[in-house]
């Protein structure tokens, strides 16, 4: 993905991507883009400089999901990424965005530090069809790559575990209820209120 630049404009910063020649852009993705405050995708831009086109991300006040989750992560922050990428994939089904225009790559994903929440970014570009991802497996490797927090309980570690290794079709739905019960749980309100109680 080497198309893709920041650019800081002001108090934002934008994560810019130069359209090449070669990039079919898929336009009504496109206009469902711009057009729209889709829930999980990052606000989008399009430009055209001369005969360089552009889309422009607002990625301000964020850094990327990769860096989010490096070092010990507590619940807050898992949810607020998982959350963040499923509200995504469920809003590009609303809005008929291909799932396959969302780049799966937590390089891709950016988290606000202070709320956590998350948004995605959607490529509008056509593709041959590609395969489509297997998102129990996206958050499988997470799951299993991330440090967490020992300080607070870990019960919800091996609740989402637990569905990810148990469901045979991997279900957005069904894994939004789970991570809204999470979230909903006693211990995550206290920590976000007061995080220095337990």
């Amino acid at each position: 993905m080497s198309s893709f630049i920041f650019e800081n404009k002001g108090t934002n910063t934008y994560l810019v991507y130069a359209i090449s020649e070669s990039d079919s852009l898929d336009t009504m993705n496109l206009g469902m883009l711009t057009n729209n405050k889709i829930p999980g995708l990052a606000t989008t831009i399009f430009t055209q400089a001369d005969t360089n086109k552009y889309l422009k991300y607002n990625v301000s006040a964020k850094i990327t999901a990769k860096q989010f989750l490096t070092g010990p992560v507590n619940k807050k922050r898992i949810i607020g990424v998982f959350s963040g990428i499923v509200d995504a994939m469920l809003s590009a089904e609303d809005y008929m965005i291909s799932q396959n225009t969302l780049l799966l790559d937590l390089d891709y994903v950016f988290s606000d530090v202070s709320t956590c929440e998350t948004v995605m970014i959607c490529l509008p570009l056509l593709r041959e069809e590609t395969q489509t991802a297997d998102l129990g497996n996206f958050f499988r490797n997470i799951m299993f790559s991330t440090q967490f927090d020992q300080t607070e309980s870990c019960d919800y570690v091996a609740k989402i575990i637990n569905y990810l290794n148990s469901t045979p079709v991997f279900s957005l739905t069904d894994f939004k209820n789970l991570l809204n019960e999470i979230k909903n749980e006693k211990s995550y309100v206290s920590l976000c209120l007061f995080p220095n109680k337990e």
